[in-house]
């Protein structure tokens, strides 16, 4: 999150499963996990993005305090937040 944060720019918030999809098609690393900008910060609050938004599309992966949100191919997978991963960041489009 701090790395992406010093390029400007905040880890991976997909819109749906379409563009998890296509970032799978993108990177063909079909078996690397990456960490996106999810997580559950504490318990029985669910499943949030980093921008603090919670209504992205469904996701039924359990509310253990402390995972982070990771992508395998198209799938969100929870895992532990201190796992060492690579991650993908994003920036919003520059209007000309």
């Amino acid at each position: 999150r701090n790395d992406c944060g010093d390029r400007g720019a905040t880890l991976l918030l997909p819109w749906d499963r379409d563009e998890l999809e296509f970032l799978n098609e993108t990177l063909q690393k079909h078996t690397w996990h990456f960490w996106i900008g999810l997580w559950v910060p504490v318990a029985r609050r669910g499943w949030m993005w980093v921008n603090g938004s919670r209504d992205r599309f469904q996701l039924d992966l359990g509310e253990q305090p402390g995972l982070c949100g990771t992508t395998r191919g198209s799938t969100i997978i929870p895992d532990n937040c201190d796992l060492d991963l690579q991650w993908i960041c994003q920036r919003e489009d520059t209007k000309l």
